[in-house]
């Protein structure tokens, strides 16, 4: 499970660059394209896209460029969540022009996002990371917990959803969000298996 946080170096951009062709068409059909070309994982929800077009995207790109440029005009962003994972949200325009001084979260208060959220899934085994995968938004409240969660999306499970937002809901983080943060924060779990990634160890 990850936040993304951070930018990429210079040489991480060069390596990430792809040959796309994507031909404009319906946003539903073209992100199934991108994701065949770029590798990358995609969460989004359907009643988002639809009725939405894609515009062409043609050339040497990164993943996030290329998906930029495909969701241009759709009044829909992408949010990276992981480092080969994306998540679209549709954000008012209103939001979308006070989001530019946001501040990005430093690594400590992403540490401890993450461990409260990590702890808090591995209480029950229904919860517990490894067997599903789903893109999770957090409001956090300045005293330093969850004040709300939302599921992006399904686990394929609707009684895993209903607890995971139950079990989320109210955990201590141990640290308020930085001033002028962009909420909500978006955690990407990862369908791997605890003994691969470290988790619910303790």
């Amino acid at each position: 499970m990850l936040l993304a946080a951070s930018g990429s170096t210079a040489s991480e951009t060069l390596a990430s660059l792809r040959a796309y062709d994507i031909v404009a068409q319906p946003l539903d059909a073209a992100l199934n394209a991108y994701i065949r070309s770029s590798g990358t994982q995609v969460f989004y929800e359907t009643a988002l896209t639809a009725g939405l077009t894609a515009r062409q995207v043609k050339g040497q790109l990164t993943p996030e460029a290329a998906l930029l440029e495909l969701l241009s005009g759709t009044g829909l962003v992408a949010r990276r969540t992981d480092v080969d994972a994306f998540v679209i949200v549709s954000i008012p325009r209103s939001q979308a022009a006070r989001a530019t001084p946001a501040a990005r979260p430093g690594l400590q208060f992403i540490t401890a996002l993450q461990s409260g959220v990590v702890d808090a899934l591995c209480r029950t085994e229904r919860t517990r990371p490894g067997a599903y995968r789903v893109a999770v938004e957090l409001w956090i409240a300045e005293t330093g917990a969850i004040q709300r969660a939302s599921l992006i999306g399904s686990t394929g499970d609707t009684g895993r959803d209903r607890a995971l937002i139950a079990v989320l809901s109210g955990v201590p983080i141990g640290m308020a969000p930085p001033p002028n943060s962009l909420q909500p924060f978006i955690l990407s779990i990862g369908a791997r298996v605890p003994g691969e990634t470290g988790d619910c160890q303790g």
